[in-house]
């Protein structure tokens, strides 16, 4: 009983601070000002005329669609985007042998896979609105990420010890041109101009670039936050009585 009690007190852990993440991006998003391309331009321009652009930063969030004058090209599927994350694995069977309580060995053959090779790129872009277009530097960004390829290339080997490879699997996500995004983030100077990225300064403040709008993001965040909170409330209370119950016992 005790066991099941110190259980359920790591899942309340657990479900609290997935909770309190939840909402920390709600409030990071409900907290920032959301722009158009001119606003923040015309904002930018003011600021930068009086005060200079050294160690502006803006907390702001914009929509619009992705615009890319020179883009990526995906490695699978040859789409135009601007970031990608590729990966290249090896698909393997193992034979793997276990024991029961009684003693009895059984051997199974089980699939698994290794990563051969990873690449995460990402450049620069535009986000385009009805009032104009504002640069985007993705780099320390959350990325929204869409599979866009994935690809098998079978080439089976024979059994080598435990093992024998079958080949490898290739899978893109990317960013494609086009997209409509959400972007929460900083808006700073870059060489006389605005842009928006990672704040300059405070590491922890969220930057992330979304597919989803920013009303589907806040009811999400709203939705997981306050079941999480529910449940990390119940599973930890259950959790400490089981505890105390089986210290008494």
């Amino acid at each position: 009983m005790a066991i099941v009690g110190v259980i359920l007190l790591i899942v309340g852990v657990i479900c609290f601070f997935v909770a309190r993440s939840k909402a920390n991006a709600l409030h990071a998003m409900n907290a920032a000002d959301t722009y158009t391309a001119q606003l923040l331009a015309e904002v930018h321009r003011k600021i930068t005329s009086t005060l200079g652009g050294n160690g502006w930063a803006q907390p702001c969030e914009i929509e619009g669609i992705i615009e890319c004058d020179s883009p990526l090209k995906g490695p699978i599927s040859g789409q135009p985007c601007v970031a990608y994350y590729y990966t290249q694995s090896r698909e393997y069977e193992e034979r793997v042998t276990s024991t029961d309580s009684d003693g009895k060995r059984e051997t199974t053959v089980e699939r698994r896979s290794e990563q051969l090779r990873s690449e995460d790129r990402r450049i620069k872009f535009y986000v385009r609105d009805e009032t104009g277009k504002t640069l985007v530097m993705p780099e320390g960004a959350d990325l929204d990420l869409l599979e866009t390829g994935n690809r098998f290339d079978q080439d089976e080997k024979p059994w080598t010890g435990a093992t024998r490879t079958l080949g490898q699997s290739h899978v893109e996500q990317s960013l494609a041109v086009g997209t409509k995004v959400y972007l929460l983030g900083c808006a700073v100077d870059r060489e006389g101009s605005v842009a928006v990225g990672k704040h300059p300064k405070d590491s922890k403040h969220r930057f992330m670039i979304s597919r989803k709008s920013e009303q589907e993001l806040a009811n999400s965040a709203a939705f997981w936050s306050r079941n999480l909170y529910y449940a990390a409330a119940a599973s930890g209370g259950l959790g400490l009585i089981l505890v105390v119950l089986g210290m008494l016992g």
